[in-house]
Parts: C-alpha cells; sequence; structure tokens
C-alpha cells in the first residue's frame, strides 16, 4: 500500500494522393453525416484494482470522470483539431499547472506535434483505461490510470501511433486533475 502511495505522489517523465489533386473540403453538414456514419470510437474505462473502500457507486462515478479526463487530454493532444497542423496550444486540459507546465516541455512525446505537419487526418483504433484507485474514508483520493492509445494517421507520414503509460491524478477544486505522468509513445 505504501508503494502505491509514493507512486502517486511522484511525477515521472518519462498517402499515396496525387499530389496535383487539389483537397476536398467537407461542408459541416458532409462532416457530422462522415461522423454519424463512422462515429468515434468509445474508450473502454474499466476498474482494475481498488486499495480502501469504496462503494460501487463511486466507483463508477470516479471511472467515468477519470475516463473523461483522459479522453478530453486525448482529444486536444493528438486526435481533434484539424490536420495538418504543428501548433497545440491547449493540449493539455485537466492538468493540474505543475503538470501543464512539465508536459509542455515533454510536447513531442506528450502530442502529436512532430508528426502533425505532415498528417492530412487521424482515426482512433484503440482506446482504454484501467484504473488503479487509492481510497480512505470510502472516498477515493488518488488514481493510476493505466492508459493505451492507438491510433492511424493519413498524409505524408502515414502510419500507426501508439501512446502508452501511466497517468497519476488527484481530486482537486472539484474534479480529478492529472498531477503527473509516465508516457510513453511509438509510430511506425
Amino acid at each position: 500500500m505504501l508503494a502505491l502511495v509514493l507512486a502517486l505522489t511522484g511525477t515521472a517523465c518519462s498517402s499515396g494522393s496525387d499530389p496535383s489533386a487539389s483537397p476536398e473540403r467537407l461542408s459541416r453538414d458532409d462532416a457530422q453525416a462522415s461522423l454519424a456514419s463512422h462515429p468515434p470510437l468509445p474508450t473502454t474505462t474499466k476498474i482494475h484494482r481498488v486499495h480502501g473502500r469504496l462503494p460501487d457507486a463511486r466507483r463508477k462515478a470516479v471511472r467515468h470522470q477519470v475516463g473523461r479526463v483522459v479522453d478530453r487530454w486525448w482529444e486536444a493532444a493528438y486526435l481533434g483539431g484539424t490536420y495538418p497542423r504543428s501548433t497545440f496550444p491547449s493540449a493539455f486540459p485537466g492538468f493540474t499547472a505543475g503538470a501543464e507546465r512539465r508536459a509542455r516541455s515533454d510536447k513531442a512525446l506528450l502530442t502529436n506535434q512532430t508528426r502533425g505537419p505532415h498528417v492530412d487526418s487521424v482515426t482512433a483504433t484503440h482506446r482504454s483505461v484501467a484504473l488503479d484507485i487509492l481510497a480512505t474514508d470510502r472516498r477515493a483520493r488518488a488514481v493510476t490510470a493505466h492508459v493505451v492509445l492507438r491510433f492511424e494517421s493519413t498524409g505524408d507520414k502515414a502510419g500507426t501511433t501508439t501512446v502508452r503509460g501511466r497517468l497519476f491524478l488527484t481530486h482537486r477544486r472539484g474534479a480529478w486533475r492529472i498531477f503527473g505522468y509516465d508516457v510513453a509513445k511509438g509510430s511506425r
């Protein structure tokens, strides 16, 4: 149990299209129709382990809330926005101020910044989150989220990118916030 608490309190950082063809622009109606026929891949969020006592209703709430925090980061840092692009100005929603400062220096790892200018689109193919929850007094106090995101890119640097690792979260100011991370990213 002590090892989990120590782990939770530390911050680890670790197309083949014709070039002469003009790009096709989708109208808002076309984009909405495309989303309706190909809805975004949902994230699978599950509870792996709970240390301490936590009622089922609170477990479900934590699973839902932390899953949303991870999804917001993935959308801002990798999946959302218009490609090609090289800037990710709001890539860290749900991060504490200190974690965001650290993450800004790790943008090559924690966003799609390095590939973004060479990518036309990204599509998630796998999104999973498994939670280890530390609870005291029947309340969740800290969470380690084991995350895996895999997405396909089209464009000059077409390929598959996988982001995996751990996010460390605490409940602050009425919301779950990421205060640390241990994440790896690879592309092929």
